[in-house]
């Protein structure tokens, strides 16, 4: 049995024992990388053309494809046009503008229409990425061979 099918079983019996599956796949998204497992499964990756910076990772698990953004920090004055207070204090790690990244069920993310998308950030970049887009990117890749990464 490959590592591969380690994992997809591994997620199946995660998958069956929640009905949370948004926090199931943040759990599993968290615990392959603390197991240093994400390159296993990875199918692709997003970069920030102009330095490199990873924005996303987008990783297969049995029927999931489960892309995890970075975390972010915005500079001060971006933080202050495009967000507010109230926002700032409960959503961000350090009450201020440090954004935590996200984990999202990309087909879930999909149904809800061909504009649903990740915001994918950086120093240098503020993008989105739609769904549908991420979808056909990956389709047919085996994990852990991911190919080239897009550069945003």
């Amino acid at each position: 049995m490959s590592t591969e099918d380690d994992i997809g079983a591994w997620w199946a019996e995660l998958e069956a024992s929640t009905t949370d599956r948004d926090s199931a796949i943040h759990n599993a998204y968290q615990q392959l990388d603390n197991a240093g497992l994400v390159s296993k499964v990875v199918v692709h990756r997003y970069r920030c053309r102009r330095r490199g910076c990873e924005l996303a990772t987008v990783i297969r698990v049995g029927d999931a494809v489960i892309a995890r953004t970075r975390d972010n920090k915005l500079s001060p004055g971006l933080n202050l046009d495009r967000t507010v207070p109230a926002a700032r204090i409960k959503n961000t790690l350090d009450g201020r503008r440090h954004w935590p990244g996200h984990t999202f069920d990309v087909a879930k993310l999909a149904e809800w229409g061909p504009a649903a998308g990740m915001g994918m950030e950086c120093h240098h970049v503020l993008g989105t990425v739609l769904a549908v887009d991420v979808l056909a990117t990956v389709d047919g890749v085996r994990p852990g061979h991911p190919g080239e990464p897009t550069k945003l």
